[in-house]
């Protein structure tokens, strides 16, 4: 049966792709996450937190990026796999993202609801299938394994998205990319102004909201324009604008606006403010791409490793966190507010750090030397 899916054989030489600063933004999407669990989960061990130091959003600013990032670099690297090899390989491409993501998933989900107590029976079914999203608008999830909400929405958009490359033209992908966002939106606006009309439609709209395919979608567009400028295949009418954003003074101003917003935005919590974060964030990816012009960077060798152990990083923080809070509420309450917070942070961070780096050097690489195998672009 015709898939559409061309056999390629996946030779040694496989076309290369390289973007230096990337990992630097997963390290700081993680990081961000991180700080914003610390601040949070203090009130679950009724631990203060650091006076004038409100950074709970700052974790949503933080998946916001990963997701952005998300949906660009694998829209990216489809695009450069339909170029050099005819058609985009879907079983390839699934197995690849099977053998990132599920290995350390499921371990996360057997300890998270076998080991750890706590988790209800309809939680664990929707994990199992993919839908923590669900779970966690339902409140059924544990707070230790909770992140796990967002990998199913990363799922769930692997299922659909590579399909869109299907379509022959270029100009017609970006066309599909462009109304399936204002389909989302309006979907979720919809959702949004009849919540109140039943529990329903209230969890419905929830579920809209952390889906969060629109923040992806937003990074695989501009994905496709930054693709069609360094190689260009159709006449993009906005393609004098797209190019202002490589100026460095569009740059300074680009970056000036977003430090400005996210502080709104972790102030205020705007209403679906991920959307214009999800484009800013785009925008600075494709900049930090082009090392040659960028104002700015990322490629330091600590952020470089931290950004490639991230997935265990954002998967397994919580587990570190909530043990070190724990001993602190217990042991050392006494010893000001100034050294409790300076432990929390160094042997939270540190640890997650040492736990993840076991976790990618002892657990997934075995599984990342299998994925090498269906891999058509050297990352």
């Amino acid at each position: 049966m015709d898939d559409g899916t061309k056999q390629v054989s996946l030779s040694k030489n496989r076309p290369k792709l390289h973007f230096p600063n990337l990992n630097g933004i997963r390290a700081l999407a993680a990081l961000m996450v991180v700080i914003a669990h610390i601040e949070l989960h203090k009130g679950n061990f009724n631990i203060p937190r650091i006076p004038h130091f409100d950074v709970l959003n700052l974790g949503k600013i933080g998946v916001t990026v990963f997701f952005s990032l998300s949906g660009f670099l694998i829209t990216y690297l489809l695009l450069e796999e339909k170029k050099n090899f005819g058609a985009v390989n879907f079983k390839a491409f699934y197995m690849r993202r099977l053998l990132r993501i599920w290995p350390l998933y499921f371990l996360v989900v057997l300890f998270g609801f076998f080991i750890y107590p706590g988790g209800a029976d309809k939680a664990l079914w929707l994990s199992v299938l993919f839908l923590p999203n669900l779970a966690f608008c339902l409140n059924l999830l544990p707070a230790i394994m909770d992140p796990i909400w967002s990998i199913g929405t990363e799922e769930q958009f692997y299922i659909f998205h590579p399909h869109f490359f299907r379509l022959k033209k270029l100009n017609h992908i970006l066309y599909a990319l462009l109304l399936f966002i204002v389909f989302i939106i309006a979907i979720q606006v919809i959702f949004g102004r009849i919540a109140n009309e039943s529990s329903a439609y209230h969890i419905l709209h929830i579920f809209l909201y952390y889906a969060r395919y629109d923040n992806m979608m937003i990074g695989a567009v501009i994905a496709v324009i930054y693709y069609n400028t360094k190689h260009p295949e159709f006449d993009f009418k906005f393609q004098r604008l797209f190019n202002v954003i490589f100026k460095r003074w569009f740059q300074a101003i680009l970056m000036m606006i977003y430090i400005i917003y996210l502080g709104l935005y972790i102030n205020y919590d705007i209403p679906h403010g991920d959307v214009l974060i999800a484009f800013m964030s785009s925008l600075l990816i494709v900049n930090l791409c082009e090392a040659g012009t960028s104002i700015y960077s990322l490629n330091h060798r600590y952020l470089d490793y931290i950004g490639q152990i991230s997935y265990g990083i954002y998967l397994l923080h919580k587990f570190v966190l909530f043990l070190v809070l724990f001993l602190v509420k217990k042991y050392l309450i006494s010893l000001g507010i100034f050294i409790e917070n300076i432990l929390i942070y160094t042997v939270t961070t540190g640890g997650t750090i040492a736990l993840a780096s076991a976790s990618y050097y002892g657990y997934e690489k075995p599984f990342l030397k299998i994925k090498k195998r269906f891999q058509k672009i050297t990352q």
